[in-house]
């Protein structure tokens, strides 16, 4: 992923998609699950610039990933529990598909080539 725009991208749509999230539910009378969703959607976009820089650091990349999923699992967890123990869900989905959105930005980047 280095040099790739991809990391940014993720990001910046997580960032879009969270403050959407966040609004919608807001709107719908769930502001704590919005701001639970919108927390993970956030923390998932910024793993892929941490990705980023692990690849230019070095070292096992796997382990690196897997390490850095799980960290920012359970931190996106105790935010939705610490927010409202019911919708902590959310933060994991919100994680999960920022993880779905970065491979699909870098699909769709790899077939452009």
């Amino acid at each position: 992923m280095s040099g790739s725009k991809v990391p940014r991208q993720t990001a910046a749509v997580c960032l879009a998609a969270a403050i959407v999230a966040f609004a919608t539910l807001t709107i719908t009378g769930q502001p704590r699950a919005g701001l639970s969703l919108a927390i993970g959607l956030a923390l998932g976009g910024v793993n892929g610039l941490f990705a980023a820089k692990s690849v230019d650091v070095g070292g096992p990349f796997r382990v690196l990933s897997f390490v850095r999923i799980g960290v920012l699992s359970a931190l996106a967890l105790g935010v939705g529990v610490l927010l409202q123990p019911t919708t902590a869900w959310l933060a994991l989905i919100g994680v999960a598909t920022s993880q779905f959105l970065m491979a699909a930005l870098a699909a769709r980047s790899v077939l452009r080539r």
